[in-house]
């Protein structure tokens, strides 16, 4: 990613895949690893049709696919290929065909040796033993289910991804440590065979009734949410859930939320706030954010997150005064890409959050100068 050019990450689509890969990367070595391999089948697909590259909207459409990722980056997709059309350089003249040639072959050299370097991160990855990260998730959940039993609140924890890969691996690993058949996934598909299982469970229960709506999707994510409300000792104690759970659900009899992946963009890390934390919600709602403390990067997204949006102040809908003032979240996204990909040292790296933040208070302040004036000419005493 530190490359300045690369035919793993397509041209056209090169700061959304690096921002997919990044978030990826935080997230697991499974994650990451599984996303590697679709990179690297990609590479090893323009060697076989004797290409040097395509626009990538295939890929990124696979990634955002295959982990679940929100439909943000859908849309970000679209336009990135709009811009890019706009801005494509034409086709070589008949006269630079022959060097065209000949560059064809220094360029089949170079797609194989990034295929054998993506090949040594997979093998890297894969050949991981501990994971200090789900370790760490144990721990969490140990502790957080001690603060439920003080504020006598149900025994319910939602852990939140960034990655479906991730999900399905957290089941495996909380499965053989103690947490077997008191678990439950939510995703954009729902279609893991233990989701299934207690669909159909679900359906011969309500047959017959209006509970039922006829549409698998919808009758999916009733089911799921339905055997996590359960609190007769059938049900489920943990939700693990993608950004799919972060809008559109009411998880208010659930009060531990742990990000496990903590966005980058204010408003998802709000949507997710807003499951639990909302009108109906009898106790206090305790959040648990994964940090990796060895990354300065990452204690500054953190560090705005808590201080700069309010998001975890325990003030309810205090976040939504600010975030209504910044920009889509996609773009402060972007500004934090930046930061990762240009800036190595410890000193540049607090450089450039410090302009951020400045910026984004200037912004904010902006906004609210605007609202006031607009109150005043709008509205009367």
């Amino acid at each position: 990613m530190q490359k300045e050019d690369s035919y793993a990450l397509p041209k056209q689509q090169r700061h959304l895949t690096a921002l997919i890969l990044r978030k990826l990367l935080a997230s697991s070595s499974h994650a990451v690893a599984a996303t590697l391999v679709t990179i690297r089948e990609r590479l090893q697909g323009l060697l076989t049709a004797e290409k040097t590259e395509d626009d990538g909207s295939q890929l990124v459409e696979q990634l955002i696919a295959e982990d679940d990722l929100e439909q943000d980056y859908l849309e970000e997709e679209a336009s990135e290929a709009d811009e890019d059309t706009e801005a494509s350089t034409p086709a070589p003249a008949e006269d630079d065909k022959t060097g065209a040639a000949k560059d064809a072959h220094a360029v089949r050299a170079a797609i194989s040796a990034e295929i054998a370097e993506l090949t040594a991160f997979v093998d890297a990855a894969q050949a991981l033993q501990t994971d200090t990260k789900a370790q760490a998730l144990l721990k969490a959940l140990g502790l957080g289910f001690s603060k439920m039993a003080e504020l006598r609140a149900p025994r319910k924890a939602i852990i939140f991804t960034e990655s479906k890969r991730t999900q399905e691996y957290l089941h495996r690993f909380l499965s053989a440590n103690g947490h077997a058949g008191k678990l439950v996934l939510f995703s954009g598909t729902n279609n893991h065979e233990d989701s299934t299982a207690i669909y159909q469970r679900w359906l011969e229960e309500y047959k017959g009734t209006d509970r039922v709506t006829g549409s698998p999707q919808v009758d999916r994510r009733t089911a799921l949410i339905d055997h996590f409300r359960k609190d007769d000792g059938t049900g489920a104690e943990i939700m693990i859930a993608t950004e799919a759970a972060a809008e559109g659900v009411n998880l208010q009899f659930c009060a531990l939320i742990i990000n496990y992946d903590l966005p980058w963009n204010p408003q998802r890390v709000e949507q997710r706030i807003g499951r639990c934390h909302r009108y109906g919600q009898r106790f206090d709602v305790v959040v648990i954010n994964f940090l990796n403390t060895r990354n300065q990067a990452d204690q500054r997204v953190l560090e705005l997150l808590t201080e700069k949006f309010n998001l975890f102040s325990g003030v309810f809908g205090a976040s939504d005064e600010v975030l209504g003032r910044i920009e889509g979240g996609l773009d402060f996204e972007k500004r934090i890409l930046q930061i990762y990909d240009t800036c190595r040292q410890p000193e540049q790296i607090e450089a450039a959050f410090n302009a951020l933040q400045a910026e984004l208070e200037e912004v904010i302040a902006d906004r609210i100068k605007d609202t006031q004036s607009q109150l005043l000419e709008n509205f009367d005493g």
